[in-house]
């Protein structure tokens, strides 16, 4: 009797989440996240309920409660975070309007490159804190001063990650486009820009996240109760020596940094998802 020639058919493997490189579903994606913010609240809630680590150093969950409730009571709470949620979109909206065009240029055209990469290079290298005297001396110390902050603290990374999203793009498709006689101009607005469109977005999203690490200095410029912000409440707290008040806008600027890169995240899956 003949042997079957008929290949076997692999049988999958059962999905293993402690595994190298391994997936997880989404649900349990969610669920471990979940339980690895649970067990960090317990410790805290140990160390800060259990006296074994000063107050100071580390307040309670309640007293940062009461620093929120304070901040509230003076009506500085809402319109603190609007006024930061405002100052960087408007600064992102800067950023990716200037530095999505130069990173698409220096991305596209060597000459561009190399006329601009040392000086945008150099220019990264600069720390954004170091110039705030500068900043201040040319802008003053209200809200324009705030919003330059941010655009310096974020363009130049803006330019690089769009020109690597640009340089990225397979050569395959510039070959077809040219191949069929497309221009240099359709290929590049037709072909590299839409294809690099994910990573740029990546980019927004990376100088979002830049821009909140950078907010608390940012308001530090000319701190004061008509110019409210996040970065505010956190030097009145630092001021008064209020630790809870202090953890409250921290995690109050967390927390929006978080939200919005899910936010951003959402709609990269949704709209750029090639």
């Amino acid at each position: 009797m003949a042997e079957s020639t008929t290949p076997a058919v692999a049988k999958p493997h059962p999905t293993n989440h402690f595994s190298v490189r391994g997936t997880l579903d989404p649900r349990m994606d969610a669920l471990v996240g979940l339980s690895g913010i649970g067990v960090l609240v317990l410790i805290w809630c140990f160390l800060t309920y259990g006296h074994l680590i000063k107050p100071f150093f580390l307040p309670s969950p309640l007293q940062i409660w009461q620093g929120l409730q304070d901040f509230d009571q003076r009506h500085w709470l809402l319109p603190a975070i609007w006024n930061s949620v405002c100052r960087v979109t408007f600064s992102l909206l800067i950023v990716t309007l200037i530095g999505g065009p130069i990173g698409l240029l220096m991305g596209s055209l060597p000459a561009a490159d190399a006329f601009l990469r040392k000086i945008v290079n150099g220019a990264k290298s600069v720390p954004t804190t170091g110039i705030i005297g500068l900043i201040v001396l040319w802008f003053s110390i209200e809200e324009r001063a705030k919003i330059v902050f941010l655009v310096l603290g974020s363009i130049f990374y803006m330019i690089i990650l769009v020109k690597n999203a640009i340089q990225n793009v397979n050569e395959d498709y510039l070959r077809v486009a040219l191949d069929i006689g497309a221009t240099r101009w359709q290929t590049l607005w037709r072909v590299q820009l839409p294809a690099a469109w994910p990573q740029i977005w990546d980019a927004i999203a990376v100088c979002n996240g830049i821009m909140w690490t950078y907010i608390v200095l940012a308001e530090f410029i000319n701190s004061n109760e008509s110019q409210l912000g996040l970065g505010y409440l956190l030097y009145i707290g630092s001021r008064t020596q209020e630790s809870g008040k202090v953890f409250a806008a921290l995690i109050i600027i967390a927390l929006i940094s978080s939200l919005t890169d899910w936010v951003m995240q959402g709609i990269r899956g949704r709209f750029f998802n090639w």
